[in-house]
């Protein structure tokens, strides 16, 4: 039965560390990483508590919760491919070896809040398994009363640091956490005070305890939040908003660029071809490819990060809702010979993803998400074959298919580049118009009022002359023509660019408009418009809002100075991916190199998935346990050693006497402490030889005159014999635990020394080396 002191250690542990992992809570989505935690805390603090009365080496209790990690933390935590959902494979070993080394990255890299169903789990599952054993076991083995806090101040320092900028609960780890700190330290503390002269002794003080932490609790609960970095605008500093992204979008071509592969006529011929089957969504609801909101001069792409500084971060199968409206799960595939490219086909805020088919894992092992655009980029690539259900929130009140009358905008919005071209049109489109709405609301009517639709024709055609683009030349004769004469690429980007001239943040989106049934076509393909609000949402301008009609055509009168102003110039090459090595004229001598090149067999990335597996579920502890075996035991024979060699001669003897009482005892010998090293000798197997070895060393300290300084050496060469015969009588268990036991080394050398410069005292010399000696 645990004693009282041990009782209140455990319940004093088990309430900090649960308030430490406190901390997971806004970085999972979900119970599941609450129940993994909760199961951590208990086994470790069992763990803790059976080492603690079996007297377990360090080492031994680190095997033990390594064991307990691999064996139980699939059915605890990482579920996602156990055999009847008890029994771990293959898969699950290897997330719990990888987990502890790179899932805190992954973590960390990841849009927080993450699914608690993943692997992940095994993180608060393994935080609280060793925060909750090391708490409660430096507790019982350590009688310092500021030992015990040092392991839960660094569980809630972390659990902050690697959490989000939304606290997680800012009065239980602050004002709670200190409260039950202080009150266990309190405890611990009046185990070894003696009571006050008075009488009064534990009631005084626990009186004045109670006061004390009452008005501490108040006064941090009532003035902390007025302390400065308190308040809800101050930026919260954590470690994930230290890291950058390991993703940059900016590699993939921006869609808009390849927009006329869409249209007719083009060699493509998609525009009356299935590119995406979409069910779910209701009639109206427009897909997104990609939200375009940084223009170069050149294209409208994705930033890297949004205009408030959101990154594109990894996600899950789940993502936490950032929005309010209608909830819809939508199932999206791609048909032979249909939409192919790194942006992924979604609508509304989404909530959720989950990839089926053949490639499903491949897509879902890395899908990046910027919430502030929401636009998702698979690296993978969505192809023809490929499907996935997503679960989305959508506001019907965010897009329009008619211009509105009025709206609240933003302002603030401005293009790096120079768009003064856009100024004398902009006095003749918006007339007596005031106010940025209101202008915005001008040229958008005009270009849907006097503007003609077209895709460049066919070669002979007259139409030919209206390239592809919108780079700053392009839109340049766009809006210098007698007419404005384009397709949804060219009057979208000016748009866009004139919502920003006018201060409005405005930003392209490049996406569909499912037909009746869900059918996507080329024809279906449009680019549109969103504008910021004033409450920081986007709202949606579909293309009838500033698009004018399909079949209104260009006047054939304005042809000849088109052709004047286009000249000889030809379309801008259509976007690529970056250069690879298999690229360019040079492409079989390339391609030859690579054949030649060798692969580095340290490389720990090329190896294979069973030998990464091997080595860090089973090699690396194996080596990384022998290494801390012959650590200990060089240690332990360096001391011996040292003991034998430095000092006065009476006191080495005694030393060489106590370090192979203390392996005697490390061995499971009951050696007594305080009798006389004859006494000592006698409990020593029979077989065993220690009498001469006490007799030798009584000699040393108690006889006349000083001993030889070989002596102590040659006692060490007789005690290191008695040493393997006594190892040689017990157990390869015991020895193994008397090998790596580190008692003996946190033992003080506590032998006093003769004082040099006093008159020779051998008798007090020698009374020192066996005080030392008991």
């Amino acid at each position: 039965m645990p004693s009282r002191d041990a009782l209140v250690d455990l319940a004093f542990a088990l309430v900090l560390v649960t308030i430490a992992l406190v901390g997971f809570r806004t970085g999972f989505i979900g119970w599941e990483w609450m129940l993994a935690a909760a199961v951590g805390v208990v086994l470790g603090t069992l763990v803790a508590h059976v080492a603690l009365i079996r007297s377990w080496p360090l080492i031994v209790t680190a095997l033990v919760l390594v064991a307990i990690h691999f064996v139980l933390g699939g059915p605890v935590a990482v579920r996602g491919d156990l055999l009847g959902g008890v029994v771990p494979t293959l898969q699950t070993f290897r997330d719990l070896a990888v987990a502890p080394v790179t899932g805190w990255k992954e973590w960390l890299t990841l849009l927080p809040p993450v699914d608690a169903r993943g692997p992940l789990v095994a993180l608060p599952w393994l935080t609280g398994l060793l925060g909750s054993a090391i708490t409660y076991g430096v507790a019982r083995r350590f009688a310092s009363v500021g030992a015990a806090a040092v392991a839960p101040v660094v569980l809630l320092i972390g659990s902050i640091a690697l959490g989000t900028q939304q606290p997680a609960a800012k009065l239980v780890q602050g004002v709670l956490f200190a409260l039950v700190l202080i009150l266990w330290l309190v405890a611990r503390a009046a185990r070894t005070r003696a009571a006050m002269q008075n009488g009064a002794g534990r009631q005084a003080r626990t009186i004045t305890g109670v006061v004390l932490l009452t008005v501490a609790a108040l006064a941090g609960s009532l003035l902390g939040q007025f302390l400065p970095g308190t308040d809800e605008g101050s930026a919260r500093a954590v470690v994930r908003n230290e890291l950058t992204p390991p993703y940059d979008v900016a590699q993939f071509t921006s869609p808009l660029s390849g927009f006329r592969q869409y249209t007719e006529p083009n060699s493509s011929k998609l525009f009356d071809t299935e590119i995406l089957k979409v069910t779910g969504l209701p009639a109206g609801a427009p897909v997104r490819f990609a939200t375009l909101d940084n223009y170069d001069g050149l294209v409208w792409g994705a930033a890297d990060r949004a205009m408030d500084g959101t990154p594109f971060q990894q996600v899950g199968s789940r993502i936490a809702a950032r929005s309010t409206g209608e909830k819809v799960t939508a199932t999206v595939t791609v048909p032979e010979g249909g939409y192919a490219g790194a942006w992924l086909p979604v609508a509304g805020s989404t909530t959720g993803v989950r990839f089926t088919g053949a490639r499903g894992d491949d897509l879902a092992d890395a899908l990046w998400l910027n919430t502030a655009t929401e636009t998702a980029v698979v690296p993978a690539l969505v192809q023809p074959g490929d499907s996935y259900t997503f679960d989305a929130i959508l506001d019907p009140k965010n897009w329009s298919t008619k211009l509105p009358a009025e709206l609240d905008v933003a302002g603030g919005g401005q293009i790096s580049e120079d768009t003064t071209f856009l100024d004398a049109k902009l006095d003749a489109w918006t007339g007596q118009a005031s106010g940025s709405w209101e202008k915005f609301v001008a040229v958008a009517k005009t270009m849907t009022q006097d503007g003609a639709y077209t895709d460049g024709g066919t070669p002979n055609s007259y139409e030919k002359v209206y390239l592809p683009g919108h780079g700053l030349g392009r839109l340049g004769r766009f809006v210098g023509s007698t007419q404005l004469a384009g397709n949804d690429e060219q009057y979208a980007s000016t748009l866009a660019l004139v919502g920003n001239r006018l201060g409005i943040p405005s930003r392209v989106v490049m996406g569909a408009i499912p037909e009746a049934g869900g059918t996507i076509k080329g024809k279906d393909v449009h680019a549109w418009v969103e504008v910021q609000e004033s409450n920081g949402t986007w709202h949606a301008l579909l293309p009838t809002t500033f698009l004018p009609d399909r079949n209104k055509k260009p006047n054939e009168q304005q042809l000849k100075s088109e052709e004047q102003k286009v000249g000889a110039q030809v379309p801008p090459p259509a976007g690529v991916n970056p250069p690879s090595v298999l690229q360019g004229p040079d492409q079989a001598q390339n391609a030859t190199d690579i054949k030649k090149k060798k692969r580095n067999p340290l490389d720990f990335g090329a190896w294979p998935l069973w030998l990464k597996i091997l080595v860090l579920a089973l090699v690396l502890p194996i080596l990384l346990a022998l290494a801390a075996y012959t650590v200990i035991r060089w240690l332990k024979a360096r001391r011996r050693r040292k003991h034998a060699t430095t000092g006065p001669t009476p006191s080495r003897v005694a030393w060489v006497w106590r370090d192979l009482v203390t392996d005697a005892r490390s061995l499971g010998i009951a050696v007594p402490k305080g009798a006389t090293r004859l006494e000592q000798a006698t409990t020593f197997p029979e077989n065993v030889a220690a009498e001469p070895i006490a007799t030798g060393a009584n000699l040393a300290v108690f006889g006349p005159g000083d001993p030889e300084p070989e002596m102590a050496t040659n006692l060490l060469d007789d005690a290191d014999s008695v040493r393997k015969e006594l190892r040689g009588s017990v157990s390869t268990w015991r020895r193994l635990r008397s090998d790596i036991s580190i008692r003996p080394l946190l033992e003080r050398d506590g032998s006093p020394r003769p004082k040099r410069g006093l008159p020779s005292l051998p008798t007090l010399r020698r009374a020192r080396g066996a005080e030392g000696a008991l």
